[in-house]
């Protein structure tokens, strides 16, 4: 299967948009709810963790009056910058889950709801 398509109509998914609606994506040819796998959640944030990783370690022997700051500053926008693109290259969609209905319970009104104390 291609990489962004609907798995019911295989119409494209803008990456933009698989990027951020990941839990409520709408494919635009029918309308259907799609999600991103879970395997491609955890490969994107696996790249974003090693990313950030790379980043600490190239910026903590910075010197300067920010030099505190700098390793943590970089290593988020490593991990976000990489954990997007990633996701945005490699999404693979499904096909949402129906969320259960809940329906309401009648109550009876012949029975007391708690034990009057006296």
């Amino acid at each position: 299967m291609a990489i962004r398509r609907c798995p019911l109509c295989f119409a494209r998914i803008p990456a933009g948009q698989v990027v951020a609606y990941s839990n409520e994506i709408h494919c635009p040819g029918c309308r259907s709810p799609l999600e991103v796998s879970s395997g491609t959640r955890v490969l994107s944030t696996l790249a974003g963790l090693m990313a950030g990783a790379i980043a600490w370690n190239l910026s903590r022997g910075s010197s300067g009056m920010l030099s505190w700051i700098l390793p943590i500053v970089y290593t988020f926008l490593a991990f976000s910058g990489v954990a997007a693109v990633f996701l945005m290259m490699t999404a693979d969609l499904l096909a949402k889950p129906a969320e259960p209905t809940l329906e309401p319970v009648p109550l009876e009104s012949g029975h007391a709801r708690g034990a009057s104390r006296h």
